[in-house]
């Protein structure tokens, strides 16, 4: 399978922040050129570096894990016990930081990532791994940087904005905000207006100049990023695009009538103009916006990495190609590494007061993050995204709360089939039946999680739950809650009934 990742991840404005290094939305340029990529060889487990350009590997079967992006000629590595290294290609097999580092992201055309040692701060560094600057204790995440800015969140919970010398151009006062993928603008998130599902989002500039502000009541963003001159967003139950005054506008990018329809089911545009169609039977092809062939729709896979490279490929064995289809090496692989790189870089310790502190004020002896034993979906449902079919088989729903994850634990399938039109539906009577409350703290000091652990254990009578046995507390209402930690991850485990509670291990890192 390939796994190349070049979307943005699409959170819900009701969560916290962002993607961003996208290509797919991106219309007259890719984010940067991908001129080396990550690939597993047929037969082995390691991974190598394939320069795409010549079609020459850069590395042949050196790492266990699979490297991240490599953006110039930096990526990294994760190591066995889940710290970080960069690499050059020009040197793969050696790291060119002297110390491994506990929390990083992918490096920027820049030439600059944010990265942070277990128990230390958060700082912008460049490719030799020197300190650019190092950023405030208070700051607990950063972005990776893109258009000369990188996002960064402090204690409070704001978001602001540094440039890439590390100062602050737009100090931290937004709710959530997103990355400044093309041009000079983002979308930021105002803190809730009326009623809880009410928000206010604003466009601003790099500067922070705030553009124009829109309610969420009026207009409900599809991704929450500005790019190509417009955002796309949802009234009522029509798509329609805002350009940069605000105002409703056509999407420069509906080329549907490029593609000859009667030969293609689907096709998709690539940033470089080209569409990646896909022929009756499935398979692949390109052809340019006047339907000139470039590569034959025959093909199971096919993936854009640049303009001008492309991946070919079917029974799980691949190759790159040009935009006109033309081998470039003769170089196979099994797998290819594109994405899933991070985004954001997490300061290498908590302060345990303010994080235990937020942790018991999402629970009492009553509910759990708004949830009671009575809950069902139904007084879920504004946390859930998307359609019912994409939801089959499933009984979880998942929410972030700043730094926490939040899981929903459901009784049964939180859709079904309904068995009359057979159609997919929610089940809306279906009930919570435990809410899981983790925290990774894997970036920091080994004793973290088990501070989290006494600290909460402790303050537990002021949320009026007392201790049971096995480590369980429970409360007056019939509710019980228990916590525990595994391989550097907290976990808060909240049962709706106290006869389904059960003690989860409490496993130290080595």
């Amino acid at each position: 399978m390939i796994m190349i990742k070049k979307t943005i991840k699409r959170l819900a404005f009701a969560i916290c922040m962002i993607a961003v290094l996208t290509a797919c939305n991106k219309s007259d340029e890719y984010p940067y050129r991908t001129d080396y990529l990550p690939v597993q060889l047929p037969g082995s487990a390691k991974w190598s570096i394939l320069n795409v350009t010549t079609g020459e590997l850069a590395a042949k079967d050196v790492y266990d894990m699979a490297p991240s992006p490599v953006v110039g000629d930096m990526y990294y590595v994760m190591d066995k016990d889940g710290n970080y290294n960069y690499y050059n290609v020009a040197d793969p097999k050696h790291p060119v930081n002297s110390e491994p580092y506990g929390s990083v992201t992918t490096f920027s055309e820049d030439g600059l990532a944010v990265a942070s040692k277990r128990g230390g701060a958060l700082c912008v560094i460049n490719t030799k791994c020197e300190v650019v600057r190092e950023l405030p204790k208070d700051v607990s995440q950063c972005s990776m940087f893109t258009g000369g800015r990188a996002a960064f969140q402090v204690d409070r919970g704001q978001w602001g904005y540094i440039n890439t010398s590390g100062d602050t151009i737009i100090p931290a006062r937004y709710a959530t905000v997103n990355m400044f993928l093309s041009g000079d603008k983002a979308v930021v998130v105002q803190e809730g207006q009326g009623n809880d599902s009410t928000m206010m989002f604003t466009i601003i500039d790099k500067q922070g100049k705030e553009i124009f502000s829109k309610s969420t009541d009026e207009y409900k963003p599809i991704q929450p990023f500005y790019t190509s001159g417009i955002l796309p967003v949802l009234k009522g139950d029509s798509i329609v695009c805002l350009n940069g005054n605000g105002e409703e506008v056509d999407n420069p990018n509906d080329n549907h009538q490029a593609v000859d329809s009667a030969h293609y089911a689907d096709y998709k545009r690539t940033p470089a103009g080209y569409f990646i169609v896909v022929g009756k039977d499935g398979k692949k092809g390109l052809v340019d916006k006047n339907n000139k062939v470039m590569i034959p729709a025959k093909h199971a896979e096919l993936v854009d990495l640049r303009a001008d490279r492309y991946i070919i490929g079917k029974d799980s064995l691949y190759s790159i190609v040009d935009e006109n289809g033309k081998a470039v090496g003769n170089v196979k692989f099994v797998h290819a590494h594109g994405g899933n790189e991070n985004l954001f870089a997490t300061r290498g310790f908590i302060d345990t007061s303010l994080a235990v502190n937020a942790l018991m004020g999402m629970f009492d002896n009553s509910q759990c993050c708004g949830a009671s034993p009575t809950a069902t979906l139904m007084d879920m449902n504004g946390m859930i995204q998307g359609t019912p079919d994409q939801h089959l088989g499933q009984n979880t729903v998942v929410h972030t709360a700043g730094p926490f994850v939040v899981q929903y634990i459901f009784d049964g399938p939180i859709a079904l089939i309904d068995p009359t039109p057979q159609t997919p539906t929610f089940n809306l009577e279906d009930k919570v039946q435990c809410v899981i409350i983790s925290l990774n703290v894997g970036h920091c000091p080994t004793t973290t999680e088990e501070e989290i652990t006494g600290m909460a254990s402790s303050a537990m009578g002021t949320n009026g739950l007392v201790l049971d046995t096995n480590d369980i507390f429970t409360s007056e209402n019939g509710s019980a809650l228990t916590m525990g930690y595994e391989q550097g991850v907290f976990s808060l485990y909240y049962f709706m009934d106290r006869a389904k509670a059960k003690p989860f291990p409490r496993i130290p890192r080595k």
